[in-house]
């Protein structure tokens, strides 16, 4: 089989050309560099793809002269518009090396009966790990301190929760959303001995009863929760799904923490719910406008941790993520269901059981 990989700068193709080490199948491989050359450029052109789509840019005609004959395409950020799909005539499985499909024409994708895998679970611990760190960080004043002294020079005694300032153990933790990033959330808050809420509705309580947690309803997370984690993935029903009446909910004690992505938020209810002090902080890893203005009002709450997107900015989730997809596609051609298949209806008019069944 021939594997065309297209690389980026956070996803290098040599990267990718490492994962292939044991994978016998490959006897023929085209690799290439797509895309910006720096990290700063690459977020302004993954915004532009997210918005626009897998025509957010051309690909060069190189690329597509290979990926011609190819078997099977990885990619990273690099778009896969339907061209891919109406000239390589041999292509039989599309890698892609994130959570997001943005990138991808999945219509053509369709259209061609390819099967497209994807990896939202590439940065699933990295994300996870932050977010323990910004529950610390922010119900423990770590940011404000280090600011204080590192460019103050003044040693701070008092913060915004002042007299309320508690361990983790003991405290009440409310998971929103319970993907493959909440439940290894859920997996290490165990060590800290939470009390664990979670609203999911699409996921069975046994399942969530399996990590030490309670499924719950949203309005009871809200309600009872000292530390509300946020772990959905954007739809048009959980767009702006955190809104004036959710931050309404919460206790004034508690804190919201959000390492998944800013549309889910109502920006402007989180803005007042901070001023007005109806919760007590926030910790924010994921921003409308990045990098976030300088001017941007939110830097003006002394109640706010910030972090600039870095919840899978790890080695490791870059590094591990072509062996993962790849260990999918040997599933996927030694006949069994491969995890994370973003359009299982192409397998299952093949008549392979249990391809109606998406993992997210």
């Amino acid at each position: 089989m021939k594997i065309v990989n297209i690389g980026d700068v956070l996803l290098r193709p040599e990267m990718m050309e490492k994962a292939l080490v044991g994978f016998e199948r490959y006897k023929e491989k085209e690799s290439f560099f797509f895309g910006p050359s720096t990290q700063s450029e690459m977020r302004a052109y993954i915004k532009h793809m997210e918005a626009v789509g897998s025509r957010c840019v051309p690909l060069p005609p190189e690329i597509l002269e290979a990926c011609r004959d190819a078997d099977v395409l990885q990619v990273h950020q690099g778009p896969v518009p339907s061209e891919i799909f109406e000239t390589a005539g041999k292509l039989k499985l599309v890698l892609v090396n994130r959570g997001g499909i943005e990138n991808i024409d999945m219509e053509a994708a369709c259209r061609a009966g390819v099967p497209v895998l994807a990896n939202p679970a590439h940065n699933a611990n990295s994300v996870a790990e932050l977010t323990i760190g910004l529950m610390i960080a922010e119900t423990r004043n770590i940011g404000r301190c280090h600011a204080s002294m590192s460019v103050l020079h003044k040693w701070r005694e008092t913060c915004p929760n002042s007299g309320r300032c508690h361990e983790l153990k003991g405290r009440t933790v409310g998971l929103v959303g319970f993907g493959t990033i909440g439940r290894i959330v859920a997996q290490l808050l165990q060590a800290f001995q939470v009390h664990l809420l979670v609203y999911d509705p699409y996921i069975e309580p046994e399942k969530i009863a399996a990590v030490g947690g309670t499924s719950v309803s949203l309005e009871m997370l809200l309600q009872n929760s000292d530390i509300v984690s946020l772990h959905a993935r954007v739809s048009e029903s959980t767009r702006g799904m955190m809104g004036e009446a959710e931050f309404r909910m919460m206790k004034p004690t508690a804190v919201f923490i959000n390492t998944a992505r800013a549309p889910l938020v109502d920006t402007d209810a989180l803005y007042k719910a901070l001023r007005e002090q109806w919760i007590t902080g926030a910790a924010l890893d994921s921003y409308h406008i990045e990098p976030i203005p300088e001017d941007d009002r939110f830097l003006r709450l002394d109640n706010v941790t910030f972090c600039c997107h870095k919840g899978g900015d790890t080695v490791e989730s870059f590094e591990n993520s072509p062996y993962m997809v790849l260990s999918e596609a040997e599933r996927f051609f030694g006949g069994e269901l491969p995890r994370f298949l973003m359009n299982p209806q192409v397998l299952k008019d093949r008549g392979i059981s249990g391809c109606e069944e998406k993992e997210g």
